[in-house]
């Protein structure tokens, strides 16, 4: 009925180029447009979504937002005690930030955090025995913040601290929380924070010689065995990261089941960084035209050629993991591989299957 061979030609130069393996789910309206895969891999196959887990982890805060257990405006420190010695370095001499953070600064990336691993505090907190999601979070203000709260954009551990204010909400652990709310109710039986002899083998690019080569079947996100990154943890398949983003894209699943009100949805995909979304350390995989929501990208020009309309939203995983929802038609595009580095790929991007797919549906 649709014409994507465009589509598919692409994904067939990506195994040109070296990608081992890729697979692509395509929903409108509940129902599966294509549904296609490259290279040694199978549909059973689980992969790290790393970055792909973030639109998960704010749908689940937004969700606590919604039932009136939090706000957008409340300090962080009201949740974690340990956010209340956030410091700033003023001329080398610790100092109090010039705004408190808030849940707000953690959805948009303007929190002043980093993504740094390898903080001292992190690996101390990290290696105590049973140490879990909200002690190893606990630990992130050990550490100067890059800027104070609200001053800029930039990527970080936010994410990861939003898992952890779930988790005190809840009074779930941030696993079961997310496998209470969004998991079981979309069907998303494959889906997790623990790994499974499904998993797919992982590669990674080694920039220096540009060739691709197995990698340790490793997430360095998984800090401890009590650790769930809200940033980066899940691990999934294909078809059940498809569940996901065909839910927000709907509204709700086939089966009726509501993530997230309408205008929740919608607060979710608007741009909330007018003049950052200007600065050039702000990027997406998807190319230009794009700023940042709470804990997504958005497209808010489409001058240059995209092809998806204002308001598409989603985000992508540092192994090539790519995630569109597209509310005015109904849309949901599920990517999935497993290349660390993917992007050094001869300037590889998911443009290409975005722009294929609408194409092909005369969008």
């Amino acid at each position: 009925m649709y014409d994507f061979s465009s589509v598919e030609k692409w994904l067939d130069q990506l195994l040109s180029l070296g990608i081992p393996f890729c697979q692509l789910h395509v929903k409108k309206d509940h129902q599966t447009l294509l549904r296609i895969q490259r290279g040694p891999v199978n549909f059973h196959n689980r992969f790290f979504l790393y970055s792909c887990t973030k639109p998960m982890t704010v749908t689940g805060m937004l969700r606590l937002i919604e039932q009136g257990k939090a706000s957008l405006s409340d300090p962080v420190k009201e949740y974690i005690p340990a956010y209340a010695d956030a410091f700033v370095l003023k001329n080398g001499v610790p100092s109090k930030p010039e705004r408190e953070m808030t849940l707000h600064h953690l959805f948009t990336m303007t929190a002043g955090l980093d993504y740094d691993l390898s903080a001292p505090g992190i690996r101390e907190a990290a290696q105590k025995e049973n140490a879990a999601t909200f002690d190893i979070v606990s630990a992130f203000p050990k550490k100067a913040l890059s800027f104070s709260p609200g001053d800029r954009w930039q990527y970080s551990l936010c994410h990861d601290v939003l898992a952890a204010v779930i988790e005190r909400i809840s009074g779930l652990s941030f696993a079961d929380y997310m496998r209470k709310e969004i998991f079981d109710p979309l069907g998303m039986e494959h889906t997790s924070f623990e790994m499974s002899d499904a998993m797919a083998p992982q590669y990674a690019l080694n920039w220096e010689t540009r060739e691709i080569h197995p990698h340790p079947l490793l997430c360095d996100y998984r800090l401890s065995p009590g650790y769930h990154s809200g940033g980066a943890g899940v691990i999934s398949t294909l078809d059940d990261l498809s569940l996901f983003l065909d839910a927000l894209s709907c509204g709700e699943s086939k089966d009726g089941y509501r993530l997230l009100q309408q205008d929740t949805i919608r607060m979710m995909r608007t741009e909330q960084l007018t003049a950052i979304a200007k600065d050039p350390s702000f990027g997406c995989s998807s190319g230009p035209g794009y700023g940042y929501g709470l804990g997504v990208r958005t497209l808010v020009d489409n001058h240059q050629g995209q092809k998806s309309p204002i308001g598409e939203f989603g985000w992508d995983g540092a192994a090539g993991c790519y995630a569109l929802c597209d509310q005015q038609n109904r849309l949901s595009i599920a990517f999935t591989m497993q290349v660390l580095g993917w992007v050094g790929v001869q300037g590889v991007s998911h443009a290409p299957i975005r722009d294929g797919v609408y194409t092909a549906l005369s969008l």
